[in-house]
């Protein structure tokens, strides 16, 4: 069309072309940038242990709090040269039936499922109950079996870590659970009426109806599970209570202001005593 003596900026109107794209010449490659050889030993110092599975956003941040300011973006561009960074899981399309709740006070909302745990010599399972608010593990159930039985212990242990027995009856407590027949069964729902808590249930196949237990299952598994090979039953359970001790007292959260679910609920009690 410009040889036959069209204007170029309506040639490329006429064929849908942007200016940009008609100048455009690929750059030559680029010369990796130099690592900043700082950054990567302040790195290498604050992955040491568990702390080996943190992001770069938990990583920027254990640096700010050793008062070692970096930029996300650099600690990421640093992760990735290095091979540091997590694996992602590839997830498929998926939909929900309740709305996601996010709690404004302790023991109102809470979550729970089973997952299981390859020992070595079979599957165990464990049933966990989170709150959502803090994100702690209020209660917990590791067991050879996957029953209502192991349910009603974690929900009862639950219970018992928050309230000393049942929930006040003038306190409600919404503990939303997935449709398995654990959960449906006659001992489980009776446990919960007796302790005073209110069950929800989740849709068919609706994983992001329970979002919190669902997201520490994929923690636990990525930062401990998948990390290991137990070699029997027993091993697995102390690998698994030294993990809960660290996830509850250390273990940075992006969700929490980037504190463990302790820490989180002291900052809490202290500012209602500040109020107060």
């Amino acid at each position: 069309m410009t040889s036959e003596g069209t204007m170029l900026p309506a040639a490329l109107k006429a064929v849908g072309l942007s200016s940009s794209s008609y100048y455009y010449k690929p750059k030559e490659n680029r010369k990796p940038r130099a690592l900043d050889m700082e950054l990567v030993d302040a790195i290498t110092s604050v992955r040491q242990g568990r702390a080996e599975v943190y992001g770069y956003r938990k990583i920027t941040r254990a640096l700010k709090a050793k008062e070692m300011i970096f930029n996300g973006k650099k600690v990421l561009r640093h992760l990735r040269a290095l091979g540091l960074t997590q694996p992602r899981k590839v997830k498929g399309a998926g939909w929900t039936r309740l709305d996601m709740v996010k709690p404004e006070n302790p023991n109102t909302y809470w979550e729970a499922d089973f997952t299981y745990v390859w020992t070595g010599e079979g599957n165990a399972y464990l049933c966990a109950v989170i709150d959502a608010w803090d994100r702690d593990i209020t209660g917990d159930m590791l067991s050879d079996r996957c029953r209502a039985i192991e349910a009603s212990e974690a929900l009862e242990k639950a219970v018992m870590s928050r309230f000393g027995g049942k929930v006040p009856q003038d306190h409600q407590l919404t503990l939303r659970v997935g449709r398995g027949s654990q959960f449906r069964a006659h001992r489980f729902r009776e446990t919960a009426r007796l302790l005073n808590v209110k069950l929800e249930y989740a849709g068919i196949k609706c994983p992001e109806d329970k979002p919190y237990i669902e997201a520490f299952f994929s923690s636990y598994k990525t930062e401990e599970i998948y990390r290991k090979e137990y070699r029997s039953y027993w091993e697995a359970k102390v690998s698994w209570e030294d993990y809960r001790k660290w996830y509850r007292n250390n273990r940075l959260h992006q969700g929490i202001d980037y504190m463990s679910p302790v820490q989180y609920a002291q900052r809490a009690q202290k500012s209602i005593l500040l109020v107060a």
